[in-house]
């Protein structure tokens, strides 16, 4: 690793911080502009006698193409930056990310949705680089305290970016809020950002490996990586529970806008607020929760609890007819998934030895990328036939990954 001045190292960490924070926001700041575009009557982009059904379906494939994205250009990124350097891939990763949320908010006042979808794509493969800027963090940590306290901000900054880019997101890109605000305005903003992130990493990080130009790409990594997956019996069961929860709760993330935009009205201001409520329920899960459980109990009994209530509870958002009682059930669902998701991937980092750690955990973002990618194209089509099968769906894919984890419990 190249030895870095204090001052260097902190600018060169605070460049990652940002980039991450950047990354997150331009993912989150979609959240609340989707649904509603795509199922706004007057929206150009669809002839009159298109159903909504069908807008629905659309958007299930728009959903898929950022986390397909994802799951396809995550490895090469990352084979990228071991062959020539963590500076050129985060600026190659966020120089393309800049020009998919530029060419994204182009294609929506264009009215195209080839582009559209083929913008969102691109914004997927290279928005993939969770894993250069743990590494770099890794790099420009001088321990494992300081390790461990920069992860922990990572995290934090997770949190405040969707939270912040969903909220903002959504005001800024409903009219009624103010009549210069548009569904493509809040992406001009990400775009804007992005570009001020460019420079902060052209100028601001310093190379923090060796570079291997030996490296070999492999395009089809995530593809080889869920093929690896499922060699050994235990960790394809593992596996298994871990796409099925995901694939739940995704349905779950990408579809609650659509719910309440189909029978409640909302607008992408009211999204953002919905936005920020999650926000707060998935901090509750997945931090006060998830302590004062396993204080009591084994992390196993409380992932075990976690499964079974979240399965009832995405079965049963569709049938209250009171928006208070949707919202209800949809914050404890959220706080749930904060509850369950870290302790899906303790179970998996548990079940494999220390010395492959990093490829289990490798083949666990494919896994990731790849449930999140089936989803909203299952969700989508699901909507076509009822409004609330998606939600169905979701439960009994919840249920599955329930059964499929006491069947591994027994043996």
């Amino acid at each position: 690793m190249m030895l870095h001045a204090p001052q260097k190292r902190k600018i060169s960490l605070a460049a990652v911080f940002f980039t991450f924070f950047i990354d997150n926001l331009s993912w989150a700041v979609v959240f609340p502009i989707f649904a509603p575009y795509f199922l706004d009557p007057k929206n150009a982009v669809f002839s009159a006698e298109v159903s909504a059904a069908t807008r629905t379906t659309i958007l299930g494939f728009f959903l898929m193409a950022f986390s397909l994205g994802q799951f396809l250009g995550a490895p090469v990124l990352g084979e990228y930056a071991d062959r020539n350097g963590r500076k050129k891939a985060l600026v190659l990763s966020v120089l393309f990310t800049l020009i998919g949320l530029a060419l994204s908010a182009w294609s929506m006042g264009a009215n195209s949705l080839v582009w559209l979808f083929i913008a969102r794509l691109v914004t997927g493969v290279f928005a993939g680089n969770m894993s250069i800027c743990l590494a770099c963090v890794s790099d420009l940590s001088e321990d494992g305290a300081h390790k461990a306290k920069n992860f922990g901000y990572l995290s934090v900054i997770a949190g405040l970016s969707f939270v912040l880019g969903a909220f903002f997101g959504g005001k800024f890109a409903d009219s009624t809020v103010s009549p210069s605000f548009t569904p493509n305005f809040p992406l001009w903003i990400a775009a804007g950002m992005t570009a001020l992130n460019l420079v902060f990493v052209w100028f601001g990080f310093k190379e923090t490996s060796h570079v291997d130009h030996t490296v070999k790409f492999d395009f089809l990594e995530g593809i080889h990586n869920i093929q690896k997956a499922l060699k050994t019996e235990k960790i394809k069961r593992m596996y298994a529970i871990y796409f099925l929860f995901l694939f739940a709760w995704t349905i779950l993330f990408q579809f609650a806008p659509v719910l309440f935009v189909s029978e409640f009205s909302f607008t992408s201001s009211n999204i953002g607020d919905l936005a920020l409520f999650m926000g707060i329920c998935w901090a509750i899960g997945s931090g006060y929760l998830n302590k004062m459980l396993i204080r009591f109990f084994p992390p196993l009994r409380v992932l075990e609890g976690a499964l079974l209530a979240f399965t009832l509870l995405c079965g049963f958002i569709i049938f209250p007819k009171q928006i208070y009682g949707v919202i209800a059930i949809l914050g404890a669902c959220v706080a749930l998934g904060g509850l369950a998701w870290p302790l899906c991937t303790t179970l998996i980092s548990n079940t494999a030895p220390r010395d492959i750690q990093g490829k289990i955990l490798g083949m666990s973002q494919s896994v990731q990328s790849l449930a999140m990618s089936i989803a909203p194209l299952v969700g989508g089509m699901a909507f076509q036939a009822s409004l609330g099968l998606p939600f169905l769906i979701g439960a009994g894919a919840s249920l599955l990954a329930g059964i499929i984890y006491f069947t591994l419990k027994d043996r």
